[in-house]
């Protein structure tokens, strides 16, 4: 949503804008070449293919920051540092694609956690590279962006809210599916969302839910801001008798090593099963069908016994 802001801004200026085009596998593959490790993420792995799409329009500049700090979604956490990946994978395109220097290339560092400050940082930055831009032209498209991203997360729960209700009225299970932001792009997730709604259960995400719950301890350092909201979206799963959580999980994540045990350990002192989806590249999920109806099976023997 902040990036819609800027760019309309930026346009209204007489720039031309273009966000890069629709994840696909094609698109996946036309950046293939500059991958520097096939162990990492497949989001990771479909950023290169979007910077190919740029290039091959044509684009002069390209805006890909490195951001370290998220916004605190969940209060009172530890710290809420970004995925070290999405933190600081433009040094890797600036290290791997050769065809990015012949662009303006700004991937300078920010921090979106403080509105104030990262209004006079994205200024100098962007002062470097467009000495006409002024700071009042820069804070009106800061600010609008800020705005519509508290927009945006209020429409968010309002929506999980409404779900929660209408699947309740029906009497359907609720499926918590968790992940982090680049989990709702469809190539990235596979469609997974339609085949719980198949099975007959309704589906919201953890942002919907996350804010719901007051600080808890946890065995693990709780400093990662989407890791914080998964945490903390677990913890409120077990405070409703409907509802459940499933975590996906794309190959190459290290941090999700501690991520899944500490989710884990919520779910099951809370008295819930824990589900975890691993997805990347590949697009054969007959295993993920097979684990859903493992897990639906299971919730309906757990709602036998509790009769």
């Amino acid at each position: 949503q902040r990036q819609m802001c800027i760019r309309d801004r930026l346009t209204s200026l007489g720039f031309k804008v273009m966000i890069s085009g629709r994840s696909s596998h094609e698109l996946f593959e036309t950046g293939i070449e500059s991958i520097a490790s096939e162990n990492i993420c497949y989001p990771a792995k479909l950023v290169h293919g979007h910077i190919k799409w740029l290039l091959n329009k044509g684009m002069k500049t390209i805006f890909y920051p490195c951001v370290s700090y998220e916004d605190n979604l969940v209060p009172n956490t530890d710290n809420h540092y970004n995925c070290p990946v999405v933190a600081y994978y433009p040094e890797v395109i600036a290290g791997n694609c050769p065809e990015v220097q012949q662009t303006k290339f700004i991937y300078d560092y920010v921090g979106l956690h403080r509105p104030k400050d990262f209004t006079k940082k994205i200024f100098t930055i962007l002062r470097s590279y467009f000495p006409d831009i002024t700071k009042g032209e820069v804070k009106e498209a800061t600010d609008a962006a800020y705005a519509e991203y508290a927009h945006h997360m209020s429409l968010i729960r309002k929506e999980g809210e409404r779900i929660i209700d209408q699947a309740r009225a029906e009497g359907r299970r609720i499926i918590v599916l968790a992940g982090r932001p680049y989990h709702v792009d469809p190539e990235v997730n596979h469609g997974i969302d339609t085949l719980i709604t198949r099975a007959g259960a309704a589906v919201i995400t953890e942002d919907s839910i996350s804010n719901r719950v007051e600080k808890f301890p946890t065995t693990v350092l709780n400093q990662w801001t989407y890791h914080a909201r998964l945490y903390a979206a677990a913890r409120y799963c077990c405070t409703q008798r409907d509802m459940d959580l499933v975590q996906l999980v794309s190959f190459g994540c290290g941090v999700d090593a501690i991520t899944t045990d500490e989710t884990r350990e919520i779910l099951q002192e809370g008295g819930k099963l824990y589900t975890q989806l691993k997805i990347d590249e590949i697009t054969n999920l007959g295993a993920v069908n097979i684990r859903l109806r493992s897990l639906f099976a299971a919730l309906d023997e757990r709602d036998e016994d509790k009769k």
